[in-house]
């Protein structure tokens, strides 16, 4: 029980370093960018980190295919560091030469997200008490990574320089790609046999013919696209409340204080049950905190509706993990995670960018709007249920 808890410690120590890492060079390559006055270039090298993300599948698939897991993990966080690390003179000097590395560093950036998360059963046992445990605490290094990195990036970036802080950002990644090195071994019924070979093409399928991972991946897109728009939508309420626009922030603040903190209690207090059930409650979770975005009034009920939002949406996403971890046939797992991140990856760009368009309808069309979509979703996840059985 000691080795698994201090594993679990080294674990929560990694990937709250790279995960941070992969948070804050975004921000940090922009502010390098405007630094260097690149104009529309700076919004390619913000692509170029990102994007890959849509192939982490690729990646995925060499990572069920080893046992040298904690090796591919830790080559990953390496390969991220020193990617981003060469990115810093290339951007001021050879913008081009800062792209393609900026692309490296977004190729290895999934096994960082989904990668991690898909060796987490393995390092805290079989018990279902601390699988769920864990992926609260998993989700709470997300958490955690979303709002320490940007945060510790921009403060430096002000006192030191955009270049300094991308640099911060790259030996954050190295570290925590050492301590991956000192991971225990996965405990997990048929390690010391092979997995069987599955491709890219039939994880995916996996997603669409397993019930529980298809209930839940189309779940984890459609509720992400307008939770990849919450930043926006607080535009939206501000400016329906008579607020200035800089109070959006605080409302995007409390909607991260929120998914941090129910992070936070469910590792005292994990989720039981059917992992799938568990997604459908979420999912209502996250529809209900929507239509309570209508009855946002005054500001001070809009930032209780954010918090609660960002909470609603913390239990879906440990839900999510949960389901992941209950349901990927053993030899796809890392696929399954790093395929379902990448999916919401793109479903939250998708929110993202048709919010924008929408934005000028209003926060009550906007909430109206998500809420029903999310109905809708949840219908269909009853519906489901109920077919395959």
């Amino acid at each position: 029980m000691r080795g698994r808890r201090s594993g679990l410690a080294v674990y929560v120590a990694a990937a709250c370093l790279l995960r941070g890492a992969d948070a804050a060079a975004v921000i940090g390559v922009v502010l390098l960018a405007q630094q260097h006055r690149l104009g529309a270039g700076t919004g390619l090298l913000a692509a170029c980190i990102t994007l890959p993300h849509l192939l982490g599948p690729v990646a995925a698939q060499l990572l069920d295919r080893t046992h040298a897991k904690r090796a591919v993990l830790a080559a990953a966080g390496a390969l991220y560091g020193l990617a981003l690390a060469v990115a810093v003179p290339a951007i001021g000097t050879a913008p081009w030469l800062g792209a393609i590395a900026l692309l490296v560093a977004g190729a290895a950036g999934p096994l960082l997200t989904g990668g991690m998360s898909s060796q987490l059963a393995g390092i805290v046992g079989g018990d279902a008490v601390a699988q769920r445990r864990a992926q609260s605490v998993d989700a709470a290094t997300y958490g955690i990574a979303g709002t320490a990195g940007p945060a510790a990036i921009g403060a430096i970036a002000a006192t030191a320089g955009p270049a300094v802080a991308v640099v911060c950002a790259a030996t954050a990644a190295l570290v925590g790609a050492a301590l991956v090195l000192l991971l225990p071994r996965p405990d997990r019924e048929g390690r010391d046999h092979p997995a069987p070979a599955v491709n890219i093409l039939q994880a995916i399928g996996m997603l669409v013919r397993v019930p529980g991972l298809r209930r839940t991946t189309v779940a984890t897109a459609v509720t992400a696209i307008p939770l990849g728009a919450v930043p926006l939508i607080a535009v939206a309420t501000a400016a329906s409340l008579a607020q200035p626009p800089a109070q959006s922030a605080t409302l995007t603040a409390a909607y991260g204080f929120g998914n941090l903190a129910v992070s936070l209690v469910l590792i005292a207090v994990p989720l039981r049950g059917e992992a799938d059930r568990l997604v459908l409650r979420g999912t209502l979770g996250v529809l209900g905190m929507l239509a309570a975005g209508l009855l946002a009034l005054t500001f001070p009920l809009a930032i209780v509706v954010y918090a609660a939002l960002g909470a609603a949406t913390g239990v879906l996403f440990t839900a999510s993990l949960a389901a992941r971890t209950a349901y990927a046939p053993h030899g796809a797992e890392a696929q399954v995670f790093v395929t379902m991140a990448g999916i919401k990856v793109g479903f939250s760009s998708l929110g993202a960018a048709l919010v924008g368009v929408l934005l000028p309808l209003g926060s009550t069309a906007l909430f109206a709007g998500s809420a029903l979509l999310v109905l809708a979703t949840a219908a269909a996840f009853v519906l489901d249920r109920r077919l395959s059985r």
